[in-house]
């Protein structure tokens, strides 16, 4: 892997990362997919337990550990003072930050399908919709830090179907704990007694980052911790609102257009793989175990290592690292850059790509800024938009973002950041259709469409962007990053912190 991972800020006694149980640690050591259930013997190649899953509404989940926003998480305030950090956050708040800006640095590289069959040939390359769609996130400020949280507070209210969330969090468990302890966690053991347990963290510095150890397995390399996923098929993930209606659907094949773990796999470089793979980068993993199921059985299993993510992503292994530190090093700048336009003030923020290199338009990532509590002038809080711009050089020539993502030379990003604050009815007129487009393609809404996984071919125009004419620069900073301002990133040693 080129470059090396962030490193601890707080050890963790890799004791305590659950294991896989029901034997399906043999579906780490052989690669592709791995039935439940053979179609064509009936065999089961798992315990028969594994097929049918529970319900939600069968499982205690006050037995097991809740998620905690990160500014509510009490360990990482001292944490972050220990390790010098200033800005902190976890896998679920910052993925889609660095996805963005991944989608400037590569100038919306096409994603690779050389690792599937020859239907796929042809398949859309471009990443989903869903996948590109803004990340809103607040910066909650306290003592001289900023926690990063997911932001929902300007989306619609109304009830979301929370079953493939609920899902994930029992079938952690269902997969790592042996049946008889399992049972212990069901509503059914009423008055019985249980095992607590307690999610374990890994918290990487210099931005502090924090995220869940799913499993550990020792004959992995590295740390030998690894992500576990758990995959609803096309048709729930397509209409959620109604998933109880598509729990016969099935996937058919291992191979094909329809139906198969082939077409999963398309769907996930499209739509997944990139906060898979920050994801598993943050926690220091070496790729991610996937459950595919219709949120009532379970089809089968495929661990799909950060290399293999890499080439399906960038065309190639071995640069997936390098990406991921420059992605990291400019969401420092940033942050850095947006705080200080409201000193010592929470923020709500929302990032957002958009740009046609094909047309000429080079991608610009914006960040609108807001004070979550604002008491100036005026009745409204003021808006301020940042611009990020940059180029990419590698071995000393400007190249494309496909090119210099792809590259193992030296590789030198310069950027510029722009700010624009005074022609507020413009600001937050593309503010607006960024929140539009979270409304209309993430989790919220009266009905989800068919968009989520579909391509992305036609890419914003320029009437999208940032109309430096009508809306005036205030100030300008520029910078850029190189490998050896990466590598010289302070790093003091861990502290000694057992989960």
């Amino acid at each position: 892997m080129n470059g090396q991972p962030s490193s601890d800020a707080r050890a963790y006694n890799p004791r305590h990362v659950p294991t896989l149980a029901h034997g399906l640690d043999a579906v780490l050591n052989r690669c592709g997919v791995h039935w439940l259930q053979d179609p064509d013997t009936g065999e089961f190649n798992f315990p028969k337990y594994l097929a049918t899953i529970p319900q939600p509404d069968q499982f205690a989940f006050d037995r097991v550990g809740r998620f905690m926003p990160p500014s509510k998480d009490p360990n990482m305030p001292r944490i972050m003072r220990d390790s010098f950090s200033m800005f902190g956050g976890s896998t679920s708040s910052l993925t889609g930050i660095l996805g963005q800006i991944y989608f400037l640095l590569s100038d919306f590289k096409p994603t690779s399908n050389d690792m599937l069959g020859s239907e796929f040939k042809d398949a859309p390359r471009a990443f989903s919709r869903g996948q590109r769609v803004a990340s809103s996130v607040c910066l909650h400020y306290s003592k001289g830090t900023y926690l990063t949280d997911i932001d929902e507070s300007h989306l619609p209210s109304e009830e979301v179907p929370m079953i493939l969330l609920s899902l994930g969090i029992l079938l952690e468990k269902f997969l790592t704990l042996p049946q008889e302890e399992f049972a212990q966690l069901l509503k059914s053991n009423e008055g019985g007694s249980y095992t607590q347990h307690e999610d374990v963290h890994r918290y990487a510095k210099a931005f502090l980052m924090r995220s869940q150890l799913d499993c550990v397995h020792e004959n992995l390399p590295g740390s030998g911790v690894f992500d576990l996923k758990t995959r609803a098929n096309y048709h729930v993930r397509h209409d959620v609102y109604n998933y109880l209606q598509h729990t016969n659907s099935t996937l058919r094949s291992l191979k094909g257009p329809t139906d198969s773990f082939e077409k999963e796999f398309h769907d996930m470089i499209r739509n997944s793989f990139l906060d898979y793979s920050f994801q598993a980068r943050i926690g220091n993993m070496d790729g991610v175990f996937v459950a595919f199921h219709n949120t009532a059985r379970i089809f089968g299993f495929q661990y799909i290592s950060l290399d293999e993510m890499d080439e399906c992503l960038y065309g190639v292994s071995g640069t997936g690292q390098r990406v991921f530190q420059r992605c990291v090093y400019i969401m420092e700048r940033l942050y850095r850059t947006i705080t200080k336009s409201f000193p010592k003030k929470s923020l709500y923020c929302t990032f957002e790509t958009r740009g046609n290199v094909a047309k000429g338009t080079p991608p610009v990532l914006r960040v609108w800024v807001e004070p979550k509590d604002y008491y100036g002038p005026g009745r409204s809080r003021p808006v301020k938009e940042f611009t990020l711009s940059l180029v990419n050089y590698v071995d000393g020539a400007r190249v494309s973002g496909d090119e210099a993502v792809m590259s193992k030379s030296p590789w030198d990003v310069r950027y510029v950041i722009e700010l624009r604050e005074k022609d507020q009815k413009a600001i937050r007129r593309r503010r607006a259709k960024a929140y539009a487009a979270q409304r209309g393609l993430g989790s919220f809404g009266p009905a989800r469409t068919p968009t989520q996984d579909e391509p992305a071919e036609e890419e914003e125009t320029d009437d999208d962007l940032p109309d430096v004419s009508s809306t005036e620069v205030t100030s300008v900073i520029e910078g850029h990053v190189d490998d050896t301002m990466i590598a010289s990133q302070p790093n003091a040693p861990p502290v000694d912190v057992t989960s």
